[in-house]
């Protein structure tokens, strides 16, 4: 998952130990759409990072494809019932699948809302090899006092990896076998922290 060899990579990208970020990935009018559409839309409350006593529950909402992670293959369907649910986000997967997940077929995606009070919980979204995760932050305003990262970890999980700030317009992208955690918002943060994923499988 070398930056340097996909489309459209430039000095905004960066990699390291497969973990890919890129700046600016939308037009400012297309970054702007999908967070009004984010931000306005209905959300569901109850999704938790994975199934343990102590995980916390936050807001959710479901656009295609599988809602167990460990459903490995769903098919051609999820990119179809995705353009039906959420156009918007649809043209963002397209603009992936074309550039950075070239390769890459779609398993799922959704969006995910931490008001403050609520936080993450670390785990790996899928081992299975070609597993990839792509993390997408619309908000148009963040500011370091708010907090909100996400954490990647080593696979023993007793270090950092790197923190990756929720910067506007980000692209965060890593092999679903590393382990990660939405960390909270701090009090300060007027706003809930949505975050929107594509969850890929890659066919070589």
């Amino acid at each position: 998952m070398e930056a340097a060899s996909r489309p459209g990579a430039s000095s905004a990208t960066r990699a390291w130990q497969d973990i890919t970020i890129v700046d600016d990935l939308l037009p400012p009018d297309e970054h702007a759409q999908i967070h009004r559409f984010l931000a306005a839309g209905q959300w569901s409350h109850g999704w938790r990072s994975h199934n343990g006593a102590q995980t916390q529950p936050f807001w959710n909402r479901h656009f295609a494809g599988a809602t167990d992670p460990a459903q490995l293959d769903v098919g051609p369907g999820a990119s179809d019932e995705l353009a039906r649910a959420a156009p918007l986000v649809h043209a963002c997967w397209r603009r992936l699948s074309q550039t950075y997940l070239t390769q890459h077929a779609l398993q799922s995606c959704y969006a995910n809302g931490l008001p403050y009070g609520a936080d993450g919980a670390l785990h790996a979204d899928l081992l299975a090899m070609g597993a990839c995760t792509a993390v997408y932050y619309p908000h148009e305003r963040w500011d370091p006092d708010w907090g909100g990262e996400t954490v990647l970890f080593n696979k023993d999980r007793t270090d950092i990896l790197c923190a990756v700030y929720p910067k506007p317009n980000r692209l965060l992208i890593f092999p679903g076998f590393v382990y990660h955690v939405a960390r909270g918002v701090s009090r300060a943060c007027p706003t809930m922290r949505i975050t929107l994923m594509f969850k890929t499988q890659w066919r070589p």
